[in-house]
């Protein structure tokens, strides 16, 4: 569950990290409004505004490797935070409850972690301990072909010629065909240890 939800919050970044990369709008609302006057100057500050896509990439990125996730975890929640406060201060309708929801998910990974975050502060040398599941090559790989295909989704984008629509749907299969596999092999495997 917990891989999931990394894997759940990581493809949230992905689409909106990757238009900010390449210096589109994240979203046309009209200027007459605050939050088209606020999306506008976000997207009129450039550099500041390409570096946001940078680090939802980056999270999105260490959340998938699930081997550091702990750091896209913390990252996730410095991007998310500044995201929430947004939608609750300039009053988004409906958008503050996905990114609460958001906050949420970083909230319940930070809780997974808690005893390695204990373990940083800790003054004490103790013994190496395992507070999680060993880090499984297929989870990892998973993680390595979700975000080179979400990358390549977003590249392709709205393209109509024929090679894009073409991979495009490779893509996508791709995609699916990973989430069934890796869900069936860990079905697979739980219902051998029982």
């Amino acid at each position: 569950m917990i891989i999931h939800i990394r894997y759940l919050v990581a493809l949230a970044f992905v689409p909106s990290g990757f238009t900010k990369i390449i210096g589109e709008r994240f979203t046309q609302l009209p200027t007459t409004s605050a939050i088209g006057q606020f999306f506008e100057v976000l997207y009129l500050s450039g550099i500041y505004y390409n570096f946001i896509g940078v680090m939802q990439i980056i999270t999105a990125i260490l959340l998938m490797t699930q081997r550091f996730a702990l750091i896209g975890t913390f990252l996730f929640l410095a991007v998310t935070a500044n995201i929430w406060m947004i939608t609750i201060s300039m009053h988004f309708t409906g958008t503050w409850i996905i990114t609460s929801l958001m906050m949420f998910a970083g909230l319940i990974l930070l809780y997974w972690d808690k005893n390695r975050i204990a373990e940083l502060s800790s003054e004490y040398d103790s013994p190496k301990k395992m507070y999680a599941p060993k880090v499984s090559s297929i989870w990892v790989n998973a993680g390595i072909i979700y975000i080179s295909t979400l990358l390549i989704l977003c590249f392709v984008g709205s393209k109509t010629d024929m090679l894009s629509k073409a991979v495009y749907v490779i893509a996508l299969f791709i995609l699916v065909g990973t989430v069934v596999y890796t869900n069936f092999v860990f079905w697979k495997k739980t219902n051998q240890s029982k």
